[in-house]
């Protein structure tokens, strides 16, 4: 591996007030969306290009670890596509957590043909002489690069959580899939965007049968987007359907998957509503309903539980977020016993966080609870001897 060609570029959604761009410009005008970088693959004897986004939390939080979410045809367009849709899913300033923070990873093209295509064949539905497939049938080295150098080099130089998720349309759909079907272990979360039903003769639908059928111990969650094709073939929708059902048939209790059919979109534009709706089913068990816990702040203590069954993940609710819900609780509902349970779930989870406990002594004022407000102070002044505000806020309390 090596990184001499690692170039940090400039991937920005400006947001311009006048016409024009000065390369003066100052940086707080730019909104830089991620990294690119290049790696030599030795299976592949070749160059290969990847570009990176970071959480908004990931330079401050540096004990928090991630989710990689390796994207194919991951060119600047679909780079910046999917950087979007997930950064907009996640924001508790906006109390909107659809789905957690993830690092993406966007591989870009060299030869996608041979790279996503599981056999060689010059097949498209009822044509057999298809000159553009000729290179076709080498997935497996492309899958070995992404298992054996690329995860490697990921895992190195960030903060990952042994969960990945593969996004694939198309041919990449298609690669995703033998994915699936060959290595499951390799991806945790699949999100399939009109994949290539039609591979030789649909061979990912064979071959989903031999392997659905004996494998029960298959562990993930898969997502399957199906663009309206009819007009060329009713083929695809059917091939769809039929390795939908496959899935749902299979014994394993870890593996889950949902299907849905965008009857107004194609081919080519369905990526935008299948990713948004793709990651939404995924990370379903993740999204926090603020209503539901100002009702039943129980919700939370339960959280982790079913994270780890649906998600496989070891991971507490968002402690942002679980905040300016308390804060909501309080001041927004005039509920401070909802709230008072709500933080204090947040301090238990969070017992390290000056924050959670200022939080929730705001809340123990608000109820008059004035000795239980002392208490976590005092829980700050262990954490931060030298921390004025909550000395401060003490001896106001210890005057009353």
């Amino acid at each position: 591996m090596t990184k001499n060609s690692v170039r940090i570029f400039t991937l920005l959604c400006l947001f311009v007030l006048n016409t024009g761009l000065s390369i003066a410009q100052s940086a707080d005008s730019l909104v830089i969306t991620g990294s690119r970088h290049t790696i030599y693959s030795k299976i592949l004897s070749e160059n290969r290009t990847y570009s990176v986004y970071l959480p908004a939390s990931y330079k401050n939080n540096r004990e928090k670890k991630y989710i990689v979410a390796y994207v194919l045809d991951g060119e600047r367009s679909k780079f910046l596509e999917v950087s979007g849709i997930a950064q907009s899913m996640h924001s508790s300033f906006n109390l909107k957590l659809q789905i957690p923070e993830i690092i993406i990873v966007s591989i870009e093209n060299t030869n996608r043909t041979r790279d996503f295509t599981p056999t060689h064949s010059l097949n498209y539905l009822d044509k057999e002489d298809i000159a553009a497939f000729k290179s076709s049938g080498e997935a497996d080295g492309f899958m070995n690069f992404i298992e054996k150098e690329l995860m490697l080099e990921i895992k190195k130089s960030f903060r990952t959580l042994p969960q990945n998720m593969i996004i694939g349309h198309s041919m990449g759909g298609l690669f995703a899939l033998y994915c699936l079907l060959e290595k499951p272990e390799l991806f945790s979360y699949y999100l399939l965007i009109d994949p290539s039903w039609f591979w030789d003769h649909n061979y990912i639908g064979k071959r989903g049968k031999e392997v659905l059928e004996k494998r029960a111990d298959m562990k993930a969650r898969v997502f399957i987007a199906l663009a309206n094709n009819f007009h060329e073939d009713p083929r695809h929708y059917q091939w769809g359907m039929q390795f939908y059902n496959l899935l749902k048939e299979n014994k394993s209790s870890d593996l889950t998957a949902e299907i849905k059919y965008f009857e107004d979109e194609k081919h080519l534009t369905v990526t935008i509503p299948a990713t948004y709706y793709g990651l939404r089913y995924i990370f379903q068990p993740y999204e926090i309903d603020i209503n539901e816990v100002i009702k039943d702040p129980a919700v939370l203590a339960n959280y982790d539980k079913k994270i780890q069954k649906e998600l496989f993940l070891n991971m507490k609710p968002d402690e942002n977020f679980v905040n300016t819900i308390g804060y909501v609780a309080l001041y927004d509902r005039k509920m401070p016993d909802a709230a008072i349970s709500i933080l204090e779930i947040n301090t238990k989870n969070y017992p390290q966080s000056l924050n959670a406990w200022d939080s929730l002594a705001d809340a123990y004022i608000a109820k008059g609870y004035t000795e239980k407000a002392k208490m976590c102070y005092k829980e700050i002044l262990i954490l931060s001897p030298d921390n004025n505000d909550a000395k401060s806020k003490l001896e106001k309390l210890n005057r009353l």
